[in-house]
C-alpha cells in the first residue's frame, strides 16, 4: 500500500495552499497514482508528489504536466504559478549550488607545468635550516657575507622551485604521452584492419494489448459499440468523418483482436460512457484517458488507439516507451 503524503501546514502560507489545491485537484481527478500519472506523462513521480509537497514552488513543466495527469486545463495554473513564483521572488530554473562549486573547481586556472597558483607569499625565500639556507643568496647589506656564501648549503638533493629541472619532467611527460597516443593510433589502425564490429542491436520494446471496443451504459452494462475501433493517424476522436480523414483503411476491429503496441502519447480526451447518462458515473466500466497508443497490424498497417479500446489490464502505459514526436 504506498505511503500516504504527509499533511500540510494549516497556516503555511501561499506555497503550501498551492499544494493543497494540486492535492484537491488530484482528489477530483479519482486519486490516480502517482505511477500512472508518470506514465501518461513521461515525469518522474518523484517530481510529480514533490510538486504537491509544499516545501519549494515545483518548475512550471512539472505542474503542467501534474495537472494534465489529472484531466485539467494547464492555463489557467499558468498565471496562478507565476504570479506565486513572483510572490516568493523564486528564479523559474533553480541551481544547483553543489553544481556549481564543481564547475567553479574545474575551472580554476592552473600555473605553470599544470600545477595550481599558490599566493605570492609562497614565492618568497624560506628562513634558515638546520644545516643550511634554501637559497644560494646571502643576505644583502650585512655583516658577513661573504662567510654566508660559502657556508650555504641544502638539506635535500632535491633542487628547490624555480630551477631548470621541473620544466625538464614536464617535457618527459610530453613526450611519454606522444609515445602512448602514437601506439594508440597504430594499434587501432591494425585491429581496424583485422577485425570488423558488429552493428550494435538496438533493443525494440513492443508489448500485445488487446481491444475491447464496448461502451458502459447506464450504472452496470457493458456493451459491444456497434462501431468497430480502428487507427487513426492522429491522437485524435471522429477520424472517419469526411471532413476530418486520419482514419488508417482496413484497421476496423471487435472486442478481442489483438495488435502490438509500441509506445505511448497524449492526445485528445476520449471516453467509453454517454456523458449525458445521468447514471454513468455509477458504472465500474467507465473509463476515461488521454493516453493513446502507437499499434501496428502484422502487415505494417501503424496508428493511434485510444487506452479506453483496450481491456483494463492493459491501459496504463505498459510499461512502454513515450513515443517521439
Amino acid at each position: 500500500m504506498p505511503r500516504p503524503q504527509r499533511e500540510l501546514d494549516p497556516a503555511g502560507g501561499p506555497l503550501v495552499e498551492f499544494a493543497r489545491d494540486l492535492r484537491l485537484l488530484r482528489e477530483q481527478a479519482g486519486g490516480p497514482k502517482f505511477t500512472t500519472m508518470a506514465r501518461r506523462t513521461g515525469r518522474s513521480k518523484t517530481a510529480l508528489a514533490d510538486a504537491s509537497a509544499g516545501r519549494h514552488l515545483p518548475r512550471w513543466e512539472t505542474v503542467e504536466d501534474y495537472v494534465r495527469a489529472c484531466d485539467a486545463e494547464p492555463e489557467p495554473w499558468r498565471t496562478r504559478w507565476e504570479a506565486l513564483r513572483a510572490d516568493l521572488g523564486t528564479p523559474p530554473t533553480p541551481v544547483d549550488d553543489a553544481d556549481d562549486a564543481t564547475d567553479d573547481a574545474a575551472d580554476e586556472p592552473a600555473g605553470a607545468n599544470g600545477a595550481v597558483p599558490t599566493s605570492s607569499v609562497s614565492d618568497a625565500p624560506l628562513p634558515p635550516t638546520a644545516g643550511g639556507t634554501t637559497t644560494g643568496e646571502p643576505p644583502t647589506g650585512e655583516p658577513g657575507a661573504d662567510t654566508t656564501t660559502t657556508t650555504t648549503t641544502t638539506t635535500t638533493d632535491e633542487p628547490p622551485a624555480g630551477t631548470r629541472r621541473r620544466p625538464a619532467v614536464g617535457r618527459r611527460a610530453l613526450l611519454v604521452a606522444a609515445g602512448i597516443a602514437v601506439l594508440g593510433i597504430v594499434l587501432g589502425f591494425v585491429l581496424g584492419r583485422v577485425t570488423v564490429p558488429d552493428p550494435p542491436v538496438v533493443p525494440q520494446t513492443v508489448e500485445a494489448i488487446e481491444v475491447q471496443n464496448k461502451v458502459a451504459l447506464g450504472a452496470d452494462r457493458l456493451v459491444e459499440d456497434r462501431t468497430p475501433a480502428y487507427l487513426s493517424t492522429e491522437a485524435l476522436s471522429y477520424c472517419a468523418s469526411p471532413s476530418r480523414s486520419c482514419k488508417v483503411p482496413g484497421t476496423e476491429m471487435v472486442s478481442g483482436a489483438a495488435i502490438v503496441a509500441s509506445c505511448w502519447t497524449t492526445g485528445q480526451m476520449m471516453w467509453n460512457v454517454d456523458l449525458a447518462d445521468p447514471d454513468q458515473a455509477r458504472n465500474p466500466d467507465r473509463a476515461q484517458s488521454d493516453l493513446w497508443y502507437r499499434a501496428s497490424f502484422p502487415d505494417g498497417r501503424t496508428g493511434y488507439l485510444s487506452e479506453v479500446y483496450v481491456v483494463r489490464g492493459d491501459r496504463g502505459g505498459r510499461g512502454l516507451p513515450r513515443c517521439n514526436p
